[in-house]
């Protein structure tokens, strides 16, 4: 029973920070979004910041799977739309850690230990699919070109949710901003993307966009 009331507590602290922002989120509210007594939140987390750390591990677990994603050659603009689905749901499931740490300030021990693993990731998963659509012929792009286009791919993903915040702009659920990320990012290089692939990919991610409408958020699912 414990160990339900602990998951449920932190789904619904996750829950309430995407939708409300971290630093809105009260322990009152908490607990009745919970369905449980003040008393019962704080003995199996006496603060914020342990709620914090117990989303974290399930962050990096959900981002491991994601890194783990990686181009098939008879398919890699179905199987880079799919990476971004992944991304996009990462984003979605865990918007307030992409755009409230001026809230919450340092993020985890465990995260900042994973932080740079994690971009060294991220950065191989983009590069590997970017060299396989030049192999492949569907992008003209250069080989000392790749690097920048893939660190710029997750700079403009990663960033997007804290920007539009920052710049008064609407980013909660339902708002659309991971969609719309999704859709910029693909600015970066879509001029160097053969016409069919352009085609493509404008379809399938303009396709997951319209899709979201249909779930809680309007962001690619």
């Amino acid at each position: 029973m414990a160990a339900g009331t602990r998951e449920r507590i932190v789904d619904t602290a996750r829950g309430l920070f995407n939708r409300l922002h971290y630093g809105n989120v009260t322990t009152a509210m908490l607990a009745e979004a919970a369905g449980i007594s003040e008393g019962n939140l704080w003995y199996h987390f006496k603060t914020k910041r342990k709620l914090l750390e117990a989303i974290t591990a399930q962050f990096l677990e959900r981002n491991a799977a994601r890194i783990s994603m990686w181009p098939q050659s008879d398919d890699v603009l179905g199987s880079y739309v799919r990476y971004l689905e992944a991304l996009a749901a990462e984003l979605r499931d865990f918007r307030f850690m992409y755009r409230d740490q001026a809230d919450y300030g340092e993020h985890s021990d465990a995260l900042r230990q994973r932080l740079p693993e994690i971009y060294e990731g991220s950065k191989a998963n983009f590069r590997a699919y970017f060299e396989l659509m030049r192999d492949k012929g569907l992008l003209r792009i250069a080989d000392d070109e790749i690097e920048d286009l893939a660190v710029n791919a997750i700079i403009l993903i990663r960033y997007t949710l804290e920007y539009l915040r920052e710049s008064g702009q609407a980013e909660t659920e339902g708002s659309g901003a991971v969609a719309r990320g999704m859709r910029q990012h693909l600015t970066l290089f879509s001029d160097r993307l053969i016409p069919s692939a352009r085609e493509t990919l404008d379809g399938r991610i303009a396709s997951l966009a319209r899709s979201g409408l249909k779930n809680r958020d309007a962001c690619v699912m």
